[in-house]
Order: structure tokens, then C-alpha cells, then sequence
């Protein structure tokens, strides 16, 4: 599942220059790596699987982007799908919308050359209150 992060930042030019740079990041193909919650006192990491690994998302130039997904079922990796949708970044905060549905601000996104993180944060995420609870999806550049 595509989840994405808000990088925060001013209007200066030098933070313009910040999201060309993060936008120029963010182009490519991934490939999921892992899916992780974290709470105050836990944090759970679920590995993708050789055959979910399988599955890429591609963030395009044009502000397209699609993820393909695959599971194992009975012990054969299978097709099991695929999002779409634009994504943007407006005042240093990134904005992905998923056909069918309307805009989404993401609240927690980190992308270097090779690892994308994308996420939300969750304060209802753990069985307690917690304003620092999150959860994100970690991809790694294939191309």
C-alpha cells in the first residue's frame, strides 16, 4: 500500500530548491521492502515476502504514479493488482491522490537516492494515545 510523508519546510528559494530536489528523488521504480508500526514501547516490522517484492511502485515525471502488487497464494506468487493515481508537492508537503478518491497529505515521507518512506502519523495506531504512533512503508530504488 502507497503511503507518503510531508516534508516540512518554508517558501524560501533555497526550500524551492529542496522539493525540485525531492521531487527529482522521489522519480523512479521501488520496490517494497517492509511495512512498519511504531509505538511509544513497540515496533512491529513486517518484511515483505520474495514474491511481494515482486510488486513496484513508479513515480513518474508527469505526476503519475502506480503500484502493482503481488502475494503468494498456495505457494505461487501471483498478480494481485494495481493502484494509480497523481502526486504532487505543494509548500514542501507531499499530495498523492488515488483514483477514485480525493487528496491525500501525507504526514511522513522520507526519500534519499535509494530508500523511499512513506507514511502517516497515527495517535490511534497503538491501544493507548500516542501523538508520536506512525506507520510507513519502506520501498528501495530498482531503477
Amino acid at each position: 500500500m502507497l503511503i507518503f510523508l510531508v516534508a516540512a519546510g518554508c517558501s524560501s528559494s533555497d526550500d524551492n530548491d529542496d522539493v525540485k530536489a525531492n521531487s527529482s528523488l522521489l522519480v523512479g521504480e521501488w520496490k517494497p521492502l517492509k511495512f512498519v508500526y511504531v509505538c511509544s514501547e513497540l515496533e512491529e516490522v513486517e518484511n515483505s515476502t520474495a514474491c511481494e517484492q515482486t510488486g513496484r511502485l513508479t513515480m513518474r515525471t508527469n505526476g503519475t504514479w502506480t503500484e502493482t502488487y503481488y502475494y503468494e497464494y498456495d505457494d505461487v506468487c501471483e498478480y494481485d493488482g494495481e493502484s494509480s493515481g497523481t502526486w504532487k508537492i505543494v509548500n514542501d508537503k507531499l499530495i498523492i491522490t488515488e483514483s477514485g478518491f480525493g487528496e491525500i497529505e501525507i504526514s511522513l515521507f522520507e526519500v534519499t537516492e535509494s530508500t523511499l518512506k512513506v507514511g502517516q502519523y497515527d495517535s490511534e495506531l497503538c491501544d493507548v494515545a500516542d501523538d508520536n504512533a506512525h506507520y510507513y512503508g519502506e520501498y528501495i530504488r530498482v531503477k
